[in-house]
């Protein structure tokens, strides 16, 4: 078997652990006492989109370490409430978002970014 091809294989399933920090770690601490996101300085500098996909990546990021969050997906509300802005901003933002594929929704109306998602994630953040 030919180790090149072996490198181009991926799992759309399979979580990009290390990508997943290297995306995150400028922006925010995970608090396992809590179960609580805390952002930083870097944060600030985010752009409402950004600051929704850091957020959406971190809840992500909190289920794969086994914190006792319930579910990985936020409703629009939640992400509101963690912004500080009001519901009928984000919304519409989700909606765009999950229409261009960076996210995806449950049944009850909670977004996440999916594992396939998480590359093109790192690029709209390093772009900006």
């Amino acid at each position: 078997m030919n180790d090149e091809l072996e490198a181009l294989v991926v799992s759309k399933k399979e979580l990009d652990r290390k990508l997943l920090a290297d995306i995150l770690s400028p922006y925010v601490r995970l608090d396992r006492d809590d179960c609580d996101i805390d952002t930083l300085e870097a944060w600030l500098g985010l752009g409402t989109d950004l600051k929704i996909l850091v957020y959406l990546l971190a809840r992500k990021a909190m289920v794969a370490l086994g914190f006792d969050l319930g579910v990985e997906g936020a409703t629009a509300r939640e992400v509101a409430l963690v912004m500080n802005v009001n519901h009928e901003t984000v919304g519409p933002e989700l909606k765009k978002m999950r229409a261009e594929g960076i996210l995806e929704e449950t049944k009850d109306y909670r977004y996440f970014v999916p594992n396939h998602a998480v590359v093109r994630v790192k690029g709209m953040i390093s772009t900006r």
